[in-house]
């Protein structure tokens, strides 16, 4: 597969992490015969926040995905030459997000809850799923003020059930506010749901979804929700199982891919920042183009360096370890990731266990 990608470091630092990345990706084209052309861009710092300028917009949207060192959606923003000032998501007409809580070796897991655990979730929250009109009109006409997106919707449950098919098939549904969302959501379920038969879904509310994470996060898989109650759901994952430094996150729009860490890696000494939730964010990337193999063969190169004590839960490399040696590895073990395989069945089965 040849695939071009845009890869977006922070302005006026070291390309440290991307330099893991990139090592990361030639190793995956050794070993599975794929091209990727790859243009590297710096972001510019303005006012606090993180400027793409029309070139770098341009470029992005004319690449198969975006891959991020840093949590570009969170303070990203693009100018027109009108002055009008749009975030990431509207920049990129992003419709979803896509949140993975993997697992990990119980080396890593430092937390009560992981350390007995073994959690891997992804978590869809529609972006684009609609509007609702002001308060002051739903409360004049009484009547339920939302305005659907009904592409968007379809779009992130036709990815919500694909991924479900191609883990563990169950997909839960967080209910979602007022009845006339509710509606067009159970609407979509019925139509979807009979092109993928093996995918069991579950319909309920929010508060059942935080009561399973709580006491079995093990028995969940794919969670669709909206975007309010998928920043919950993620929060709690966050602060449950501790991994929050090292996951990555997915954003999806019509026709652009944006990859990014979860959390951004604040260390102020470069050589020692931990470039696993960018390399992450590559095992995603592959995933949603279908790559599932390949984004397998990270998962393992991630979980064989977390055993041997290469990196921890913390955003900084343990002492003796910098991240050009942590690079090193992870690519060296993507080329000999057959023989590595079976130290990590337990956490990985390439046949069913993806992460989109």
């Amino acid at each position: 597969m040849n695939l071009k990608v845009a890869l977006l470091t922070h302005h006026m630092e070291e390309n440290t992490v991307m330099q893991q990345v990139v090592k990361c990706i030639r190793a995956i084209e050794e070993n599975y015969n794929h091209l990727f052309t790859i243009n590297t861009f710096t972001t510019e710092l303005r006012s606090g926040a993180v400027l793409l300028n029309k070139a770098i917009v341009n470029s992005c949207k004319n690449s198969d995905a975006i891959l991020s060192t840093f949590p570009v959606s969170r303070n990203g923003y693009h100018l027109s030459k009108e002055g009008i000032r749009t975030n990431i998501f509207e920049t990129f007409n992003c419709y979803a997000s896509v949140v993975p809580t993997l697992p990990f070796p119980k080396q890593v897991n430092l937390g009560h809850y992981a350390s007995d655990k073994n959690v891997d979730i992804v978590v869809f929250s529609a972006l684009k799923a609609g509007t609702y009109a002001s308060i002051e009109m739903a409360a004049k006409s009484g009547v339920d003020s939302f305005h659907s997106n009904i592409q968007s919707v379809h779009q992130l449950f036709h990815l919500a059930f694909k991924t479900a098919k191609n883990r563990n098939q169950k997909l839960y549904i967080a209910i979602p506010e007022g009845p006339y969302k509710k509606s067009i959501w159970e609407k979509t379920v019925a139509e979807i749901a009979p092109s993928y038969p093996m995918v069991k879904t579950f319909m309920c509310d929010i508060s059942v979804i935080i009561q399973t994470i709580l006491k079995t996060p093990e028995s969940l898989d794919c969670i669709f929700t909206d975007r309010a109650h998928g920043n919950i759901i993620n929060s709690l994952n966050n602060n449950l199982f501790g991994l929050s430094n090292l996951l990555p996150c997915g954003h999806m729009g019509i026709g652009v891919n944006l990859f990014e860490p979860l959390e951004d890696s604040p260390s102020i000494l470069k050589d020692k920042v931990n470039p696993i939730p960018s390399i992450y964010s590559l095992a995603l990337l592959l995933s949603r183009f279908g790559l599932q193999e390949e984004a397998g063969a990270i998962q393992m190169a991630v979980n064989s360096a977390g055993e041997r004590g290469l990196y921890t839960t913390l955003d900084s490399l343990p002492k003796d370890i910098n991240c050009d040696q942590l690079g090193d590895y992870l690519a060296a073990a993507i080329i000999d990731s057959e023989d590595i395989g079976v130290v990590n069945d337990e956490n990985i089965d390439l046949g069913k266990s993806t992460i989109i």
